[in-house]
């Protein structure tokens, strides 16, 4: 994404003093001389989406992974609170406010692309309809982010650009947030989206409804699950990639016929992501290495066509996770690595695979098993395993083993399993074993089950009177 969109979105709702010379600074876009044609909502568009980089750069991989069995961190480089339960108010990855500024973006598109369609009646109305669409996606991504992150989020739904707005909001109830926010942005951004647009790059129709299911699993509503997974497969435009090109969904998902929403990078524009510096990088040590549990499989289950190309089994530090990058090889034949500030790796945000497992979780919750089963080994087989029976998961609790478990496989290092282990209850089950052996004298989930969520970052608390800090935390 081009960092001079960035800069131009970044300052929309900068406002200046109304009189100070004749002459406008070169260097200052005002919102009074920009929202005036489509290459001004454009421009707007790319902030947005570069902010969506910014997001995922590290948090991507902090708030699905850190917590996990996926993964535990690498005692010398990085820091053991992820993987120990021991979060700070201090930590990496506290901080709300990457993604506020891309709701405070996406408010701006919001308020301002009605405006640019009155100034230039010849814009395509569906046109004008698809960008409105793509940020009440964004906004509604974001708002289900700090829900599932940190629970109670203050609420903006009008972009922050005047004195006489009041800039502190005390926190507004998770449920109330999916309600009255979240749902309502995906239903508006479905009844504006164009169907015919479906660049993986942009937050099209498919992400509407893959993020409709994927709330609905969330609230545990799994007949309405159901009901988005069907409006998914109604598009008619997603398929499981073949197992022989499984490599680019990750490597190059606008290539694929499974990929519904991926965050594009370009290091020569955006530097490099910095999720290669905590799974894997050329010139520095990973913050965290891959779990006993995941090394286990991937290293004795050849068959599974995931396993040589999600870790490098050739590193024996266990460091190294190999998913997003391309194969390089040198003479040897070892994977040749980029620098952490080389790094192009492509966000998987949703695809078509993990849309076909959360409806076999909502059908196993159903109890129907013939269905989950079917389901389940679509993507099971596709990974070259052999595929489940049903006198081989006789129940519910069978079943749902083997559907997390196999999303475990699927989406390692893609954001998934704390967020899968949170939906199903099962944080303190999984990990409080787990963190009994890494460090013996950590506090487990299960003594107090509000540690699942997230600290407020001190800063943000101190910057905010009207918020208050997530118990247990100081």
């Amino acid at each position: 994404m081009n960092r001079l969109l960035y800069l131009l979105a970044s300052v929309l709702t900068l406002t200046g003093c109304s009189k100070f010379l004749d002459k406008q600074p070169q260097t200052e876009i005002r919102t009074s001389t920009f929202w005036h044609t489509e290459d001004d909502i454009k421009a707007a568009i790319a902030g947005m989406y570069s902010g969506m980089q910014d997001v995922c750069t590290t948090g991507y991989f902090y708030y699905g992974d850190s917590r996990s069995d996926n993964f535990y961190d690498n005692p010398k480089y990085g820091n053991v609170s992820y993987y120990t339960n021991g979060l700070t108010s201090s930590i990496n990855g506290s901080d709300w406010s990457p993604l506020y500024t891309v709701i405070g973006r996406a408010n701006d598109l919001l308020k301002h692309v009605p405006q640019v369609k009155a100034l230039q009646p010849g814009i395509d109305p569906k046109t004008i309809n698809y960008y409105l669409s793509e940020a009440y996606n964004v906004r509604a991504w974001c708002y289900f982010q700090l829900v599932r992150v940190w629970g109670d989020a203050p609420v903006w739904k009008i972009p922050y650009d005047s004195v006489g707005i009041d800039p502190y909001k005390s926190r507004t109830p998770a449920n109330t947030v999916l309600d009255s926010l979240v749902i309502p942005d995906l239903l508006t951004a479905a009844s504006l989206s164009d169907p015919a647009q479906k660049t993986v790059w942009e937050a099209n129709l498919g992400l509407t409804y893959a993020l409709l299911l994927d709330v609905s699993m969330w609230k545990h509503d799994y007949a309405g699950a159901i009901g988005w997974y069907n409006k998914i497969t109604g598009l008619g435009r997603y398929k499981l990639e073949p197992t022989a090109t499984w490599k680019n969904l990750m490597t190059a998902p606008d290539k694929t016929v499974e990929n519904i929403w991926s965050i594009y990078w370009d290091w020569t524009t955006d530097g490099g992501a910095g999720i290669s510096g905590q799974i894997g990088a050329g010139n520095t040590n990973s913050t965290f290495k891959i779990s006993d549990l995941v090394w286990n499989y991937f290293s004795t289950t050849p068959t599974d066509i995931r396993s040589a190309q999600s870790v490098d089994l050739k590193v024996k530090a266990h460091d190294k996770t190999l998913k997003f990058y391309a194969v390089n090889l040198d003479a040897k034949g070892n994977q040749i690595y980029p620098a952490n500030n080389q790094a192009n790796v492509y966000f998987p945000m949703y695809r078509f695979a993990d849309m076909i497992l959360l409806r076999a979780e909502a059908a196993n919750n159903l109890s129907d098993r013939a269905t989950a089963l079917t389901l389940l080994n679509q993507v099971h087989t596709r990974a070259g395993l052999t595929a489940y029976t049903a006198t081989a998961l006789p129940d519910s609790t069978t079943m749902s083993n083997a559907i997390l478990t196999e999303r475990q496989y699927e989406f390692f290092a893609e954001g998934r399993r704390f967020f899968d282990l949170v939906r199903n209850g099962l944080v303190p089950t999984v990990m409080d074993p787990i963190i009994k052996v890494r460090k013996p004298d950590a506090q487990p989930f299960a003594l107090d089950s509000r540690t699942i969520l997230w600290p407020l970052n001190i800063t943000v608390l101190n910057a905010n009177p009207k918020l208050t800090q997530n118990q247990p935390y100081n």
